[in-house]
């Protein structure tokens, strides 16, 4: 599919109705069922539709699960983006792009399911634009760090790759404990590991 013609489905989507019901009860299926087990014709079925108008929206699976997540996932490698690109010191960028990341996950929880399906997505032909993203998203991660390192902002000694995996490993991790509605909220979680992150990073 063009990029033309990707946009102009999005735009189509966003203005209907039955759209946003397909990806609430789509969104539930993935997250009840997990990415192997749902099937297209399930959704058609929640929805009260046949598989047909279904398939006015999305051809597969697969597209339907991009289609949930794109948007979000884009979103949050451009605000990481915006961090990096901003006049704040390293470590303030660092923590503007991290309190981005959990406000993703509050703003849009469908983003569990980028990080809970990440290993569909991996050999997902058409989350190949996401999968892109994503290594967009830990480029820009670690391009802060090494700019900390080099403004004596952040350790001399440290790795940057090794830095941005270890960060990525704290908050992808999150949808396998975390509990809505539980103990800890996600903007807490976040502030937690900021700081937890940041002081072992200073120098």
């Amino acid at each position: 599919m063009s990029v033309a013609s990707q946009q102009s489905d999005n735009a189509r989507r966003a203005d209907d109705e039955r759209w946003q019901l397909i990806r609430k009860v789509a969104i539930e299926l993935f997250r009840r069922e997990g990415f192997a087990r749902a099937r297209l014709e399930d959704v058609a079925i929640e929805v009260g539709i046949d598989r047909a108008s279904l398939c006015s929206y999305v051809r597969s699976k697969e597209e339907l699960f991009v289609a949930l997540i794109e948007q979000p996932a884009y979103q949050m490698t451009r605000r990481c983006g915006e961090a990096l690109a901003s006049n704040l010191a390293a470590d303030e960028k660092l923590r503007y792009a991290l309190r981005a990341f959990v406000e993703g996950l509050t703003e849009h929880p469908e983003l569990f399911l980028l990080f809970s399906e990440s290993q569909y997505l991996a050999a997902t032909f058409e989350a190949r634009d996401i999968v892109a993203n994503a290594d967009a998203y830990g480029k820009t991660l670690a391009a802060i760090v090494t700019e900390g390192i080099r403004s004596g902002v952040f350790r001399a000694d440290l790795d940057p790759r090794l830095v941005m995996l270890g960060i990525l490993g704290m908050h992808n991790w999150i949808h396998r404990w975390y509990v809505p509605g539980g103990r800890n909220t996600l903007t807490e979680i976040g502030d937690t590991f900021a700081e937890m992150i940041l002081a072992g990073l200073r120098a």
